[in-house]
């Protein structure tokens, strides 16, 4: 997208939960329609991950490139790099507390139905078949909706898309991130340092008993 990732939104871990999760599932209908569904556990679907089913995955793959922007797939091939996104996506959605979990899944339960996304400003289309500009165009509605759910819930997808993406490695260079810093290891505690002094003391003394 076009606006920057980070502009008017929280960028403490409390402030980006309380304003994006708790907010996003009072969308009504998403709610009603995510009971209705009976998705299949993520260990059904692939064994490396702990949430991220596999329609999940159709959907933050959408959404992913349009969020990141020119940031994706920065070094690595575009298979490579989402599938680095999504393993990160898919902890990063892991540390969170029960509840915020389960009304993430419900959230994403709702939007891999037809139905609850028209209602909701996206295409009918599957997420996998829009076009980028589809995806800008739902993304858009929600962050200037007068509808406070659906800011929150731009707000919630966009911050765990990026605090996930820019978390690895590879992302290190797009932000001007030089990486960690390296490890200077400290002198044992039992190792004693000879003084200066004491060195240019006992060379002179050796020197006079020459």
């Amino acid at each position: 997208m076009n606006t920057p990732l980070d502009q008017a939104l929280p960028t403490s871990r409390r402030g980006f939960l309380q304003l994006g999760l708790m907010g996003t599932v009072t969308l009504a209908l998403g709610s009603t329609f995510a009971t209705l569904s009976n998705g299949s556990s993520p260990s059904e679907q692939n064994s490396e991950y702990k949430f991220l089913q596999s329609e999940d995955h159709e959907f933050f793959a959408a959404l992913i490139p349009v969020v990141l922007h020119k940031s994706f797939p920065g070094k690595l091939s575009d298979d490579a790099a989402m599938k680095r996104a999504l393993l990160a996506l898919d902890d990063l959605i892991y540390t969170l507390q029960y509840h915020n979990r389960i009304q993430m899944r419900q959230l994403l339960d709702a939007l891999s139905m037809a139905p609850v996304r028209i209602i909701a400003g996206a295409s009918w289309a599957d997420w996998k078949d829009m076009r980028p500009e589809q995806v800008d165009d739902f993304l858009s509605s929600w962050r200037d909706s007068m509808i406070q759910p659906k800011r929150n819930g731009y707000v919630a997808l966009s911050k765990l898309i990026g605090m996930s993406w820019y978390s690895q490695p590879e992302s290190f260079a797009s932000t001007g991130y030089p990486g960690p810093p390296i490890h200077i290891p400290t002198p044992a505690a039992n190792k004693t340092i000879t003084p200066l002094t004491t060195s240019i003391t006992t060379g002179i003394t050796a020197a006079e008993n020459i």
